[in-house]
């Protein structure tokens, strides 16, 4: 560290010839009557003591040259932002055209230094508030063909949220159900030291997951599903328990109500505020 320390300091290697050059030969061969030589770490804790180096003089030049390396790469993005911005002023249509209720413009722009080089920009627009800009293409024809490219994979996108959407506000029910009637209850018994199943400790039920996997997850971002440990199987908590009864009352099924009967018990769970649910809303206040 010594070696390393006056080099950050002088910008010489660390030799003996670069040591007699700063400290002077006087200084040197005063060591070396000492019995001091270059090749010791001693040497060199007494050469940076001479030109009073500091003992972290290589972490100060590390964290000098990364600030200047930031600074220069700050300044760079600046002027390419500026630039940027200089060329989009001064665009200049050349057409635009309609596509699945998008406008697609296309500009010229006036000739870029060496850092872009390329002369073409399509902007997408669509009622009310939507906007993409397909930055700098070779050409009219390589920016309409982008342009496109967006509108279409953001259309089937949306297309496939949409049914996703309808299809979810009929599963989200069934699945709730079916998950609910066939599981069984999951009990932490580490809690409070005991391996009895109480109140206190129960966490939910839970079943082997083999559902629809964009079901479940819109299931687990409502916080009425989560995943076990193990990935393996699917925990219905306390608020998906409530959901899944309040369902089930509601459907004209035969023998629903014997089911709900058989389970009568978890009306208790789920209105039952444990150790467990004040130490999971502390930490959910905490996030």
């Amino acid at each position: 560290m010594d070696k390393t320390n006056f080099e950050a300091f002088t910008n010489l290697p660390a030799l003996k010839k670069n040591a007699i050059q700063v400290c002077g030969q006087e200084f040197i061969d005063n060591l070396t009557k000492k019995g001091i030589y270059a090749k010791d770490s001693e040497f060199w804790q007494e050469v940076n003591r001479k030109l009073n180096v500091p003992d972290d003089a290589y972490e100060i030049k590390q964290a000098r040259e990364q600030a200047e390396r930031e600074q220069k790469l700050l300044e760079a993005k600046i002027k390419e932002q500026a630039e940027k911005q200089r060329l989009l002023a001064n665009k200049k249509e050349i057409h635009s055209k309609n596509r699945k209720g998008w406008k697609i413009t296309i500009f010229k722009l006036p000739e870029s230094d060496i850092t872009f080089g390329k002369n073409f920009l399509a902007e997408c627009t669509k009622e009310p508030e939507l906007l993409q800009n397909i930055w700098f293409c070779n050409n009219k024809g390589d920016a309409y063909s982008r342009a496109c490219s967006f509108v279409d994979e953001f259309e089937t996108k949306e297309e496939q949220l949409s049914i996703f959407i309808e299809h979810y506000t009929v599963m989200k029910d069934l699945y709730l159900m079916i998950i609910y009637l066939s599981s069984v209850d999951q009990h932490n018994r580490y809690l409070n030291n005991s391996r009895e199943k109480s109140q206190e400790n129960f966490t939910g039920i839970s079943c082997w997951n083999r559902f629809d996997f964009d079901i479940v997850n819109a299931l687990i971002a409502e916080a009425l599903l989560e995943f076990s440990s193990n990935k393996k199987s699917l925990i219905m908590n306390k608020k998906g328990m409530k959901a899944a009864r309040e369902i089930l009352q509601r459907i004209n099924i035969d023998r629903v109500e014997r089911l709900l009967e058989q389970r009568e018990y978890h009306e208790e769970y789920i209105n039952y505020t444990s150790q467990l649910d004040i130490m999971q809303e502390q930490e959910e206040d905490e996030e």
